[in-house]
This record gives C-alpha cells, structure tokens and sequence, in this order.
C-alpha cells in the first residue's frame, strides 16, 4: 500500500479516520483495525460499533479508502445494517443488502 499524502497513521500504517466523518454520527472516537483470524473489524474505538468487516488483506485499502472518501455508507432505516458503497462519494438511494428495503437518503451522503 503507498502511503496517501496528506493523511495522519497509527502505529500499524493504517490511516486516522475520524468516525463521525465515515457515518455521520456524534462520536469522538476514531477507526481502528482490529484482526480475528482470517478477518479484519473495522471498529471505533469510542464507541465500539464495527463499521465493517473485511479480509485481513483488504483492510489497508479499506482504510484508505474510507479515509479518502472513496466508500461511501449508510445505515437502513428499516433494519439498521450498515451499507457500504466502495468507489462512490455519494448515494442519494439504495437497497439495503441486509433486508432487501428501499431506502431514499434525505440528504446526498458523502
């Protein structure tokens, strides 16, 4: 993985992303890595909800990823699931992946 300008890294190469800019929520915490195995948690470590999870080999360019804006997420209103949308900086619609509902974004994610 190169290493992105501009961006801030923990101990492990990994970059600092604030929570509240992934998902839009009112926490002070940031994202953190955390490896079970073959999988990788993508987990705040204020609060502790897992934004997603990966393969180990995939989580460096998750975290990029994130960090640069180029995955996009949203919870449903239905079910709650956490929706993920790599290679997008915004959704204004989708279907949710968990329950299958229709979710109309009122505001544009980014």
């Amino acid at each position: 993985m190169e290493p992105t300008r501009n961006m801030f890294r923990d101990d492990e190469d990994y970059p600092i992303i604030p929570h509240e800019v992934v998902e839009g929520v009112d926490c002070c915490g940031c994202l953190d890595v955390q490896v079970r195995g073959h999988e990788a948690d993508i987990t705040c470590n204020e609060c502790g909800v897992v934004v997603r999870t990966v393969p180990v080999e995939q989580a460096g360019a998750v975290m990029v990823g994130l960090a640069s804006g180029e995955i996009c997420s949203a919870r449903c209103t239905h079910c709650g699931a956490l929706n993920t949308f790599p290679g997008f900086s915004a959704i204004e619609a989708f279907i949710c992946s968990e329950c299958g509902e229709g979710v109309a974004v009122d505001t544009a994610l980014q």
